[in-house]
């Protein structure tokens, strides 16, 4: 599985989740800032990648007819990069993961929802 990180993903959870292995593209390396949510998604379409965010407003795609490769919303109460890391890493080594492409992810400290239309 491919990523595009939101802008708002920090650069440490980046390189981390790189050093693991996983193909993950950067928005702010590419100087997009500021890009709609929209826009993301297109490029994310494109490349087929999974968005990876910490915004909730991704979770308006949901009741729209958007195409996406998939959206996973990181909501833990430590939203610090080695906590999310920790975290994240190993759920996206498990076989839940397999999962997750096209489907709208969410992820917190006791619960992983993951929503498909």
């Amino acid at each position: 599985m491919k990523f595009l990180a939101d802008e708002n993903v920090s650069r440490t959870l980046v390189i981390q989740l790189r050093k693991a292995g996983f193909d993950v593209k950067d928005i702010k390396e590419k100087q997009l800032y500021g890009i709609s949510d929209e826009d993301v998604l297109k490029i994310a379409v494109k490349e087929r990648r999974t968005v990876i965010t910490h915004d909730k407003d991704f979770l308006d795609f949901f009741n729209k007819p958007i195409l996406h490769s998939g959206i996973i919303l990181l909501r833990f109460s430590n939203q610090t990069p080695q906590n999310i890391a920790q975290r994240f890493i190993p759920l996206l080594r498990s076989k839940m993961s397999r999962k997750f492409r096209n489907a709208i992810v969410i992820v917190s400290d006791n619960r992983v929802e993951i929503i498909t239309h």
